[in-house]
């Protein structure tokens, strides 16, 4: 619950403000691609506050370390997965005495080095062809979760098996998943459309349309690629067939729907006031 306020604060928020304070044709917001682009930055230098900007760089900087760090983590991580349910290499599977995926993240590390590209006098070309490589991978990512929802709580349907033994269910249920699949769906025709026929154009571009869908055909090519090494020409799993228990944590249902209810019976008890706050925060 904490987060829908943390987007809000953080997010929502600070956007509106520097929309507020950052003209939308400011020189140094389309001009420039070093730290001086940034609007915080802009709105600082505006207000003329001369210190801030430097300390705000410096927070950028050490943001921008730690999302690294943390992509590196989840990589390597994810890497090692892979080679372990037998995805990849077994070598990848690989975790030393200390439990480093020494594999993952060597792999991660090599393709890190593609930062030095930055210095690279075509450097804007480069990073548009590797942004075209993950630019729809969020898209297809969520919707992938979607779907998986979806066929998950289909599979609890037709296994004869009830919610009532998850501990936590989504709020929406299955149209939630239903109206984002059906709204990305919506984003990749668009998307498909703009980079064939790029905007003010009515002839097609081929080179515009990998630049801006090359992230589709990879999926498509490792997909393929699977299907051939693997020999498994399985589309989909039948929905009798899905396991819905390997990997579950070993929870005591009962209790955990025994607090729930005193919970609510407390809440109930409560003013309105401290009601509507434990809701939202």
């Amino acid at each position: 619950r904490q987060v829908f306020w943390r987007i809000f604060l953080f997010y929502f928020l600070s956007l509106t403000f520097i929309g507020l304070l950052v003209p939308y044709n400011h020189p140094n917001l389309m001009g420039s691609s070093n730290a001086s682009a940034s609007p915080f930055v802009i709105a600082i230098k505006s207000g003329g506050i001369k210190v801030l900007p430097s300390i705000f760089n410096a927070v950028i900087l050490i943001s921008v370390i730690s999302v690294g760090n943390s992509a590196v983590y989840g990589c390597s991580r994810t890497i090692q997965s892979l080679g372990a349910q037998g995805l990849g290499p077994e070598i990848l599977a690989y975790v030393d005495q200390k439990g480093r995926p020494l594999a993952g993240l060597f792999m991660a590390a090599v393709f890190g080095l593609l930062c030095f590209l930055s210095a690279y006098k075509d450097k804007d070309e480069v990073f548009n062809w590797l942004l075209s490589v993950s630019g729809l991978a969020t898209i297809f990512s969520w919707f992938n979760i979607g779907l998986c929802h979806l066929r998950f709580r289909m599979a609890l349907k037709v296994q004869g098996r009830s919610t009532d033994e998850l501990v936590f269910t989504a709020a929406p249920g299955v149209y939630g998943s239903i109206y984002s699949m059906c709204l990305l769906i919506l984003v990749l025709g668009v998307q498909f459309w703009v980079a064939l026929f790029p905007l003010g154009s009515s002839k097609a571009d081929a080179k515009h349309f990998f630049q801006n869908y090359l992230g589709a055909v990879v999926i498509l090519v490792f997909y393929v690629g699977h299907k051939l090494v693997y020999r498994n020409w399985r589309i989909y799993v039948p929905l009798k067939e899905i396991d819905l228990d390997t990997g579950r944590r070993e929870t005591d249902l009962e209790m955990i729907k025994h607090e729930m209810e005193e919970e609510e019976l407390q809440l109930k008890a409560m003013p309105i006031y401290k009601r509507l706050w434990n809701y939202w925060c």
